[in-house]
């Protein structure tokens, strides 16, 4: 399986690549743009927040990058907002979405609590196509990885304008 690290746009590219039939049925029933909001974690080299999105139509993903915070605003229909430490519990599968949400430790920056809370039964399905690959985060790489990829992602955001 290949190896990428959180949230680098390769492993989102590799996502959207890996998406495929069996996440469609199961998604079948789900449309929507949906970001989410990741803060500042410099210890997991993020050093200022950021956005990704999904776009989803049927079940069929037909996007999933990251975006500026003005272009989430416009464009998601939701916005969920956490630190990395809640995201990475909920991609190792250590936490659930609808608990996390509940919990509070997931905020709706946007949309509607209802609408959101529709998504709990996909999120098992959502969290198991953002893991198709092995993920590392900052806190797992060695300093020498851990500063090459703080490096190259801040390059990647100010280059990409997210």
């Amino acid at each position: 399986m290949a190896e990428y690290i959180y949230p680098s746009p390769e492993w989102l590219e590799e996502s959207l690549k890996l998406y495929g039939s069996e996440f469609e049925g199961k998604l079948k029933s789900l449309s929507g743009h949906f970001g989410y909001h990741i803060t500042a974690d410099p210890a997991l080299g993020i050093e200022k927040d950021f956005y990704m999105c999904m776009v989803l139509d049927a079940g069929k993903l037909t996007r999933l990058e990251h975006y500026s915070e003005e272009d989430a605003k416009k464009e998601a229909d939701f916005i969920l907002g956490a630190t990395p430490p809640v995201w990475k519990r909920i991609l190792q599968k250590l936490d659930k979405f609808v608990g996390a949400f509940m919990g509070g430790r997931i905020k709706l920056e946007k949309g509607d609590t209802v609408g959101a809370l529709a998504l709990g039964p996909h999120a098992n399905t959502l969290v198991e196509a953002l893991t198709q690959v092995d993920l590392k985060y900052g806190d797992d790489l060695s300093p020498d990885e851990f500063e090459k990829f703080k490096t190259a992602f801040a390059e990647y955001r100010e280059k990409a304008g997210v």
